[in-house]
């Protein structure tokens, strides 16, 4: 037992190293290609993109702990970038209000699916996820919606920098220490690595499976939704497509931060190596003019050597839950 927690041990050390050291040597690669990679203003770009990811990917951590999986972030994400800039205009600054109870409620719809009705969180998910790509398509006619310039005073707060830090960096790095404390101090975040680790066991000793389970789908979809206030912040619009690709991308932040597809493992703190290393994919290669779709290939196979890397290959016949 103890030979099989020291490898267990050695594997999470060995992803966190290369996790560092990928995103050093990416850095100094974009770096040598293009000087201007390091320059301030791009370092302000990078952690102003990396923001609405992390928060995805925190979000999602949660539900990955449980072993299970949760496709709906993305379109969570769009429907309330374009909820908020519907909103704005008609309500002022009670739209954020608004925004946020929208993602607790799509989170909280995710967990009672999952765990009331008994749906596999995969077909759950990806059946809420149309529900709300088709809402965000509702809401603005198919089409980018510009915010006026009568509520860009209530935006303006994302263009504000502490030195190179980014205002919006800094909410992301603040709830990223939340997430933190809600896995390590709370019961509720103990609950749900105990359930990916053994569902039954946890039972039997009078977990609360059910409400940790509620609680960690709910995180998310609040999670996703705030980075679509992002979004729509940062963008002064609302595009009925932004989330669509960061699905992919926080599954994979997370999964390179060490958190293991098959429940049980992981720290969302880690989350952060996962999301910078990809940040820095994403915009190294813009720097460097790489095409959109040579960068989907790219992505593609980063997630392939992350799952590759992080899956516990000694259990067998695991599925998500």
């Amino acid at each position: 037992m103890s030979q099989i927690k020291s490898n267990i041990l050695k594997k999470e050390n060995f992803n966190k190293i290369f996790s560092v050291a990928s995103l050093i040597i990416l850095i100094i690669f974009f770096t040598i290609m293009n000087s201007s990679f390091i320059g301030v203003y791009n370092i302000k770009n990078i952690l102003t993109d990396m923001s609405p990811l992390l928060l995805m990917a925190c979000g999602v951590s949660f539900v990955l702990f449980l072993g299970s999986i949760d496709l709906s972030m993305g379109s969570i994400a769009s429907c309330a970038a374009v909820m908020l800039t519907f909103l704005l205009e008609r309500m002022g600054p009670l739209a954020y209000v608004v925004v946020i109870l929208y993602g607790l409620a799509a989170g909280f719809l995710n967990g009672i699916l999952h765990t009331k009705l008994k749906v596999p969180s995969f077909i759950a998910t990806l059946s809420t996820q149309s529900i709300w790509q088709s809402a965000a398509y509702l809401i603005s006619g198919g089409m980018p919606m510009v915010m006026i310039p009568a509520v860009w005073p209530y935006v303006d707060w994302a263009k504000i920098s502490i030195g190179f830090l980014p205002l919006l960096f800094l909410v992301a790095a603040a709830v990223l220490a939340v997430c933190y404390v809600i896995q390590k101090k709370m019961v509720v975040g103990r609950t749900m690595l105990a359930l990916g680790t053994n569902e039954r066991a946890s039972r039997l000793i009078g977990l609360e499976v059910v409400k940790a389970k509620v609680v960690a789908f709910t995180i998310s979809g609040l999670l996703a939704a705030v980075g679509g206030i992002f979004f729509a912040v940062k963008l002064k619009s609302g595009i009925p497509t932004v989330g669509e690709q960061y699905n992919l991308m926080a599954i994979a932040s997370a999964v390179l931060g060490g958190v293991m597809l098959t429940g049980g493992k992981g720290n969302v703190l880690l989350t952060v190596l996962g999301v910078g290393l990809i940040t820095v994919i994403q915009n190294g290669m813009n720097v460097i003019a790489v095409d959109g779709f040579w960068q989907k290939i790219v992505f593609g196979l980063l997630v392939i050597i992350a799952i590759f890397m992080n899956t516990d290959k000694s259990r067998r016949n695991l599925v998500v839950k």
